[in-house]
């Protein structure tokens, strides 16, 4: 079937299963219940999905402060356990992102991306030793899009701070993070759990088929040319084709693992101890892990910060990662990786710029501004296109 009539088909049926919502008012009360929104949770359903491991632990109460909005609908949570629960030191600071809004529910479900950060918290989290929020609960409801995703609250219980997409970050800083997204990498790399994720490439399919991307990277890049290097003016045709190549080579001819998918560098948070982390895990994939390697470093460093660190962070990146088995990359075989799966983040930050009036705003023009900056800075520094053979 045609995405798009698919997708006109899921908000007919999306938009009526909000109104039956408003007009119900269903309170989540069971494990298999899936939350309109933080509001909507109730003691019973807090003890289904938080206690379930522990004979005679009950949520007794709980309140919810801190709401914002973007593409989910996030609020923090208070919980208070009886006596069984308390000893059992269950989780009290808690952190819920639901999907309230009907376009949330679009942009995600559309996207195909409405269990990606439910089945990362539930699913994978729990296997793997980094720097990122712990995961309690995650589910979503197959005919609404309604979905929930309840984790810990890192700005309470580890004193994280966002970090400002547009400031300068640290050396130490970003070898933090390419250490922690190696840690990521060789825990899932080939690991057959990841077989239910989409690749990288299906990843592109779905938003290709929900918009046209390549028009608005067309555009964003039009929108972004003050920043963008002279060499790459009016070349969004040659660009896309290294999209395209690069997404192929990430999903054909690289070893599969687990990927962020979008770790931009404003995803990231420093904890009160200094070490580096990952949020926002919405659209999780598996793939060659460049592809998120090359996102972060390149979205996060200073053109000349990276000339000066790239391969100090490649080669620490490669030492966190291990040997594999004998099946890691080697120095040169990932430096390549890198130069060529730098594209991906220049069409995030194209077409968020490059938005048609009906899209909504996702980002402000200086960080997409910033962040495109330094993307096609560091594209044109090497030769990212050439190395693709486009």
């Amino acid at each position: 079937m045609n995405h798009k009539l698919w997708l006109l088909g899921r908000s007919l049926t999306v938009g009526t299963r909000m109104l039956g919502e408003k007009i119900t008012r269903p309170k989540a009360r069971t494990i298999d219940d899936v939350p309109v929104s933080g509001e909507t949770i109730t003691p019973e359903w807090l003890t289904a999905v938080l206690c379930r491991d522990v004979p005679g632990a009950e949520a007794v109460s709980f309140e919810t402060a801190d709401g914002s909005v973007g593409t989910s609908t996030r609020v923090a949570i208070r919980v208070q356990y009886n006596e069984t629960g308390a000893a059992a030191g269950l989780p009290t600071r808690l952190f819920a992102k639901t999907t309230t809004a009907f376009s949330q529910r679009i942009l995600l479900g559309g996207g195909k991306m409405i269990d990606g950060e439910t089945r990362f918290f539930r699913d994978f989290r729990p296997q793997v030793e980094m720097e990122a929020p712990i995961g309690y609960w995650g589910t979503a409801d197959a005919g609404s899009w309604r979905s929930i995703a309840l984790m810990e609250d890192i700005a309470a219980t580890r004193g994280a701070q966002f970090i400002e997409p547009n400031a300068r970050i640290g050396r130490d800083q970003m070898e933090d993070l390419v250490r922690n997204l190696a840690r990521l990498h060789r825990t899932f790399w080939t690991h057959p759990d990841i077989a239910v994720l989409k690749t990288t490439t299906e990843a592109l399919q779905a938003y290709l088929a929900a918009i046209d991307m390549k028009k608005r990277c067309a555009v964003g890049l039009r929108r972004a040319a003050s920043v963008v290097p002279e060499a790459l003016h009016g070349q969004s045709e040659r660009l896309w084709a290294g999209v395209a190549r690069a997404i192929d080579i990430a999903t054909d001819e690289m070893p599969q693992t687990l990927l962020h998918g979008d770790p931009h560098i404003g995803q990231t948070y420093r904890t009160d101890t200094g070490r580096m982390g990952f949020v926002d895990w919405q659209v999780v994939m598996r793939g060659g892990w460049a592809h998120d390697f090359a996102y972060t470093v390149n979205s996060g460093c200073e053109p000349a910060d990276r000339r000066e660190w790239d391969r100090e962070l490649l080669t620490a990146y490669l030492d966190e990662l291990g040997e594999l088995g004998g099946k890691a990359p080697s120095f040169d075989e990932a430096w390549l990786a890198y130069r060529q799966q730098s594209m991906f983040a220049y069409a995030a930050w194209a077409f968020t710029i490059g938005r048609a009036a009906y899209q909504p705003k996702m980002q402000s023009e200086e960080t997409c501004l910033t962040l495109l900056r330094r993307i096609t800075t560091a594209i044109d520094d090497h030769d990212s296109l050439g190395a693709l053979g486009v």
